[in-house]
């Protein structure tokens, strides 16, 4: 065995440690890397907005909105009394110049159902869909008004009816007020837009956005419970703005939504492979994904943030019809700029 002298052990020493350095140089630089990939991903699939975009006073906007919900929430959104709410509906996009037919279908238990559905054509025979439930949830424990829950979004989409140029888009725009959203008909073929998604002519339709609880808001600390988890590290834990939620096919949708809603007020993207096993798959844009049509929900995160979900206080008083219009306003501005582009 080779004596190894006392010289030698030093050297070797300083060798070992200069290859300690290097070794730990590089698994930090692999380490960094790793790193900013991951944030990249991230910044790709979830994004927000904190500004607060100036706005001027839209006092009869908002007012519009607070009459259609206040409409909606005068009966049961459930039962007989839904028949109602229909009439409303086709009476006000009727009267906005829309094409307006109803989509009959029966469910399981033998009832029938209305999804009513308002049409204005354009040039390239391809649509874009928007869409809100305007059912509400008969918990059977008292009545439910179903403010935020949907007459907010309903409110929003008999808004964009009006609002929208009265000139012939590139494209077809469908505005959609789907009947049975809520249980017993939930997660099931029997919910109206799993029956209108079965309609489509998938290779025509361009996107569908569907609009699920827009009238909701807090500026209260901690008022925005997470998401998902890692939640508070990527997105706001104040309740202040609105949601555009998809899978990781409806990237380039979301993004276009969510570049727009956020001129408006404050915003949020997220796009995630595993949406369809949380709360951000619970509304009628489950029903299209299947299908391979571009779907998001714009929210303002329904259940996660409303503490009057399907509860007797989901009220009008409830809501923040500023920011409703804001976020009615948003849209106006998207559907625009979607059906009438050529592209």
């Amino acid at each position: 065995m080779k004596r190894v002298e006392k010289g030698s052990d030093k050297a070797l020493g300083c060798t070992l440690k200069k290859l300690g350095l290097k070794t730990c140089k590089v698994a930090g630089w692999i380490f960094g890397v790793l790193l900013l990939c991951l944030v990249s991903a991230c910044s790709c699939l979830v994004e927000h907005s904190a500004e607060q975009p100036v706005s001027r006073p839209a006092p009869e906007a908002e007012r519009r909105l607070s009459g259609h919900v206040e409409q909606l929430c005068a009966q049961p959104r459930y039962g007989d009394t839904l028949e109602q709410a229909r009439l409303y509906i086709e009476k006000k996009l009727a009267a906005a110049g829309w094409a307006v037919t109803l989509q009959e279908f029966t469910t399981s238990d033998g009832e029938t159902h209305y999804n009513i559905c308002a049409l204005r054509r354009g040039k390239s025979g391809k649509r874009y869909i928007i869409g809100a439930h305007y059912d509400a949830c008969d918990t059977g424990e008292g009545e439910n008004p179903g403010a935020d829950d949907n007459a907010s979004a309903v409110a929003a989409l008999l808004e964009l009816a009006a609002q929208l140029p009265k000139g012939k888009p590139e494209h077809d725009i469908e505005l959609v007020a789907w009947a049975c959203e809520e249980p017993p008909w939930f997660d099931s073929e029997d919910m109206g837009s799993a029956r209108h998604a079965a309609a489509c002519d998938r290779e025509m339709v361009l996107g569908l956005i569907c609009l699920e609880m827009l009238g909701y808001f807090s500026d209260e600390p901690d008022s925005q419970p997470s998401l998902f988890p890692g939640y508070s590290l990527l997105l706001p834990t104040v309740g202040n703005f609105i949601a555009v939620v998809g899978n990781l096919e409806a990237y380039g949708l979301a993004k276009q939504i969510y570049s727009g809603l956020k001129q408006q007020l404050p915003a949020a993207r997220i796009n995630v492979p595993w949406a369809e096993e949380t709360e951000l798959f619970f509304s009628d844009h489950r029903n299209y994904h299947p299908l391979g049509i571009p779907a998001v929900m714009v929210t303002d995160t329904a259940m996660i943030r409303n503490p009057h979900y399907h509860e007797p206080t989901d009220t009008p008083e409830t809501l923040d019809y500023r920011r409703l219009n804001l976020v009615t306003r948003g849209l106006v501005h998207i559907v625009t700029s979607l059906a009438w582009s050529e592209r």
